[in-house]
């Protein structure tokens, strides 16, 4: 048993002796066992406990038994776990079968075949025939489609998790793994807050700033961002402060005050709208945001090629094979760790991503495991925080390694992403703002500010006009 397994027998066995069960946030430290009992001396409670401890860690019982009763079947040979991308279920299964008993053989990654927003139809596609399916991963932005279909997700509770083991999360993952019926459908495993993460050398030549405290305050609000962009054109450096328009979006629409759809589920286009459109076309205009598309080949381009200061990424941006690893042509790149992270004008999160268990599962045990290593026990979710640089879903273990400042980021230069994301993570409220349909609304409204900005529509009412008749063929919404 390696020394990960022996921590988390340890800790099993203090659980047990303590009779409480611990949720995410709780049960790296050891229970508080002064008012157990009376009768029992100190010294004997410590002897009792390393003699548990021993004899925990020399058997075959790792964790302790779930909350419940796991209800799913173990007919299934594997774990089979679906996702449009291998960039996070890949590096989860390597950290799961590396510590634990599980081998790789016994769980897989199942590719479905698509984009994010795309992976929306190709899982109903997938479930609709007689392939494996054990659990999958759900987006933000059409989630509640999925937790609310009982044909598609069935409840945590069947593999034994109460809504209380999870109680460590941030609040916010639980609410929206949660149905319109109050049942726990999905779990996530990371909280996915952004910022602005800028060319070092860039910003020193030009601006002067020599720390990330430094150039937060030539980004600190959307004025002054856009004054620091105006400053760099004027100061004759054809540089964009802004990488894409796709970027600049992820941080506006995130800051939305409102959903998109009303109680009735008909559209929403309020000032917000306006004032972001105008904005994006004065960026364009003048030269303060890219030209390039959000997640092309140019989009990686333009962080070696000095023509932009930086981009807007998120946690999930930032890790081994990343997007700013790609931005920086890879290890040993052009500008392999010259970027920093800060703040930037605005808290924001970008997306996250969500476990569900298929009503098809087959090996219910196993699936059980997955889910808790990853957003119920503390001490594998900083395994894994550290093994991949991810923003887990557990502010207790993220706070833990910001203070222990275990964490250097080598795509930033050494620097800890974490203790600049942290504080924004605290903040992000996406409560009442989501609704199953976020995906094919939010695309075609960025795809009409696009060519707004571009010069392709002529004015902003008739960017509305194109922005309601795309969305108008959204099975399921009212446009007026």
């Amino acid at each position: 048993m390696n020394k990960l397994k022996k921590s988390l027998a340890l800790i099993a066995t203090l659980a047990i002796a303590s009779t409480a069960f611990y949720a995410c946030g709780d049960d790296s430290q050891p229970a508080n066992t002064d008012s157990t009992s009376d009768s029992v001396s100190e010294s004997e409670s410590e002897s009792e406990s390393e003699s548990e401890s021993e004899s925990e860690s020399e058997s075959d019982i790792d964790d302790p038994a779930p909350s419940a009763e796991i209800k799913v079947p173990e007919t299934g040979d594997k774990l089979s776990i679906l996702c449009w991308t291998g960039d996070d279920v890949e590096k989860m299964i390597e950290n799961f079968t590396d510590n634990t008993d599980y081998t790789a053989d016994q769980v897989e990654y199942v590719n479905v075949g698509s984009k994010g927003g795309e992976a929306r139809e190709e899982y109903a596609n997938y479930f609709a025939g007689d392939e494996d399916a054990d659990l999958f991963v759900l987006e933000a932005d059409w989630i509640l489609d999925y937790i609310n279909n009982d044909e598609y997700t069935a409840p945590l509770a069947d593999l034994g998790f109460s809504e209380s083991d999870f109680d460590g999360c941030y609040d916010y993952t639980v609410s929206i793994g949660t149905d319109n019926n109050g049942v726990l459908k999905a779990a996530s495993w990371q909280a996915t807050p952004g910022g602005y993460v800028y060319r070092t050398d860039l910003a020193e030549e030009y601006l002067g700033a020599k720390t990330p405290e430094e150039m937060q305050e030539f980004v600190k609000d959307w004025d002054t961002f856009t004054a620091t962009a105006k400053k760099l054109q004027d100061d004759g450096h054809k540089i964009a402060m802004a990488d894409t328009l796709g970027g600049m979006w992820q941080v506006w629409q995130y800051n939305r005050a409102k959903a998109w759809l009303d109680a009735d589920n008909k559209l929403i286009v309020d000032d917000y709208c306006k004032t972001y459109a105008e904005l994006a076309k004065d960026y364009y205009t003048n030269g303060y945001v890219t030209k390039e598309d959000q997640w092309s080949d140019g989009w990686y381009a333009i962080g070696q090629d000095d023509s932009t200061m930086g981009y807007f990424f998120c946690t999930w941006c930032l890790g081994k094979g990343s997007m700013l690893s790609n931005a920086e042509g890879g290890e040993g790149g052009k500008t392999f760790g010259k970027y920093n992270i800060t703040a930037g004008p605005s808290g924001w999160a970008w997306g996250g991503s969500w476990l569900a268990l298929s009503p098809k599962c087959d090996n219910g045990t196993i699936a059980h495991d997955f889910i808790k290593y990853f957003t119920v026990d503390a001490t594998t979710a900083k395994d894994y925080a550290l093994f991949k640089s991810e923003f887990v879903n557990n502010p207790d273990v993220m706070k833990s390694i910001v203070d222990d400042g275990s964490n250097k980021n080598d795509l930033l230069g050494g620097q800890d992403q974490f203790s600049v994301l942290y504080e924004s993570a605290s903040t992000i409220d996406m409560d009442g703002k989501i609704t199953a349909f976020d995906a094919q609304i939010k695309d075609a409204f960025n795809q009409a500010v696009t060519k707004y900005a571009k010069g392709d529509i002529a004015s902003y009412d008739d960017m509305v006009t194109e922005f309601k008749t795309n969305a108008a063929k959204i099975e399921g919404i009212t446009v007026e």
